[in-house]
């Protein structure tokens, strides 16, 4: 048997709607003043069941791998860019006092950016895929 929509009238002047299938109730709506807006209701809830998805609240979400690996990317940049930071302001300051100590500086400046940037580099590739293990040999029994 298939389900059906019920209109019924509780009091005079208030109308809702029973959703029944086999004799159970599926779903009741709310009170309405007039008989239109109850099936106006009916349609609207037809025509959103049938694309509507199901999600389950009681399932804790799966934490996935590449999510963790995006966050660590996403720090190891994050550190890349807070050294690389500090390393050109160092030299812009000493810039502002000798020449021999602004060369010296921004050399030491350009290496930490380097190493900055390698690492979020290193950071963004993937990890290599683990090799299956070989499988162990037998020694033979003697008997």
């Amino acid at each position: 048997m298939a389900a059906k929509f019920e209109i019924r009238q509780p009091k005079a002047g208030q109308f809702n709607w029973v959703l029944i299938s086999q004799g159970r109730t599926l779903a009741t709506g709310e009170s309405y003043g007039r008989k239109v807006s109850a099936q106006n209701a009916i349609e609207s809830l037809r025509k959103a069941a049938a694309t509507a998805t199901v999600v389950d609240l009681t399932l804790a979400p799966a934490k996935t791998a590449p999510g963790k690996a995006a966050r660590a990317t996403g720090r190891a940049v994050g550190k890349a860019v807070v050294t690389a930071g500090t390393a050109v302001a160092k030299a812009e300051q000493a810039a502002t006092k000798t020449p021999r100590a602004a060369k010296s500086t921004a050399k030491r400046a350009a290496r930490t950016v380097e190493k900055a940037t390698k690492k979020a580099v290193d950071a963004v590739k993937p990890a290599p895929a683990k090799k299956a293990a070989a499988p162990r040999k037998r020694a033979a029994r003697s008997r």
